[in-house]
């Protein structure tokens, strides 16, 4: 009966009722601190700080007193555990903090209620607002603003239209599979998004002698189709736009040779400005242009601050580091290993990982495909996940006339 203490809201109506229940609790079942903070959820050294005051302050019959505090009124066990009434240890005050009443609160409150921005752009507003000097004068931070908005429980309200309709920046109904394909590039040693021990391990990677790995891959190259979410994955050790650039050209001979798209429908390749392929060279976009015109297929920039489509292929990122990256990491020791992971990772995205976006209503992107008539999407399970300075290495002293029949078959991408 102990254990169902609620220790928050015992504490907020009564502290010293609340550490009797714990004190008894311990005299009575004899267990450590650790079992009775589990049990009760909260911290051990809760617990332990309560003994340490209890042990300082008790007088010889205290113990017997919470034994059989049942017997006790209220009143008699409050009066006789004053010193169980421990004072809150929050300063009362600091000179950095925010005043409720202060001018830089109103501001913020005024500020959001005009703009409906989140709590990042009241940031930015704000400094103009009120200007740097004395936005640094009044000791405001990022930090402190989120805190104001979680404390006065702003939100941000969605701006629908008039007839309430949603309205997505993909436009689904006039597209059809495989028609819009979205590039971009991950550094994986981001130590920003990352635990170091992973950032470290994919910066560099060393050998029992200290010799530096110079295959681990430090960049993820993800290709994510629009309509169904299917995803082609490759790495390399380090960036090459014309690896980069052949790869994509392969992904579209693969849609092209499984006839996932009629010949006839054209295929739309958006890149962020193309500044990690292409230099943002609308030189170089006209000259890979030429070189897919066969194909039926064209190169895009779009413009990455403004538009909103890059968000398809710049949330999975995040989605990499939590489902793979970190889970994963400590498996990943020799490129056998790497490859392996990865291939399941790639398997796992398009063939079990559901999606709860209103437009895929919570199916796999294999799933979604057959809902779309893609029959033969299964061949998907045959896409290698390569290492794109290893796997060119391999097919260099292939000819043009055999690459297309041994690119996409698993014998070539064994490791020895």
């Amino acid at each position: 009966m102990f254990y169902l203490l609620n220790y928050k809201s015992e504490m907020k109506e009564n502290a010293i009722l609340c550490r009797i229940k714990i004190l008894k609790a311990l005299f009575v079942e004899k267990i450590s601190n650790r079992k009775l903070a589990k049990k009760i959820n909260i911290h051990y050294n809760t617990i332990w700080n309560l003994k340490q005051i209890f042990n300082k302050y008790s007088n010889s019959g205290d113990k017997e007193i919470i034994i059989n505090s049942s017997k006790y009124s209220f009143e008699f066990l409050k009066k006789h555990f004053k010193y169980l009434d421990l004072e809150s240890r929050r300063p009362l005050s600091n000179s950095r903090s925010i005043k409720n009443d202060s001018y830089i609160w109103k501001k913020i409150l005024k500020i959001q209620k005009d703009t409906n921005k989140w709590y990042m752009s009241i940031n930015n507003i704000l400094k103009t607002h009120i200007g740097i000097e004395k936005y640094n004068n009044n000791w405001v931070t990022i930090s402190k603003i989120r805190w104001f908005f979680k404390r006065n429980n702003l939100k941000c309200k969605k701006i629908k239209t008039a007839n309430r309709e949603y309205r997505s920046p993909y436009d689904f109904l006039n597209t059809m599979a495989f028609s819009r394909l979205y590039t971009d590039i991950k550094h994986i040693p981001d130590k920003h998004a990352l635990p170091l021990e992973i950032y470290n391990k994919f910066k560099y990677s060393c050998d029992n002698d200290w010799v530096i790995i110079k295959w681990f891959p430090k960049y993820e190259l993800n290709i994510i189709e629009q309509n169904t979410r299917i995803r082609f994955i490759a790495y390399l050790t380090e960036i090459d736009s014309h690896l980069i650039m052949n790869f994509i050209e392969y992904v579209i001979q693969f849609i092209r040779w499984n006839n996932f798209l009629p010949p006839g429908i054209k295929i739309t390749i958006w890149m962020d400005w193309g500044t990690d392929f292409l230099s943002n060279s609308f030189k170089k976009l006209e000259k890979y242009n030429k070189q897919i015109k066969y194909l039926n297929a064209e190169y895009y920039f779009y413009d990455w601050p403004k538009d909103t489509r890059k968000n398809l292929i710049e949330r999975s990122h995040l989605s990499d580091d939590l489902e793979f990256f970190i889970p994963r990491w400590y498996s990943i020791n020799t490129k056998r290993s790497f490859l392996t992971e990865v291939s399941k990772y790639q398997e796992y995205r398009n063939f079990y990982r559901q999606h709860t976006w209103r437009f895929m209503n919570n199916l796999t992107p294999i799933q979604k495909a057959k809902q779309l008539g893609i029959y033969n999407i299964w061949i998907m399970s045959i896409f290698p996940t390569v290492i794109l300075q290893d796997f060119y290495r391999e097919v260099s002293s292939i000819s043009k006339s055999q690459m297309s029949q041994y690119v996409f078959t698993k014998d070539l991408f064994k490791i020895v």
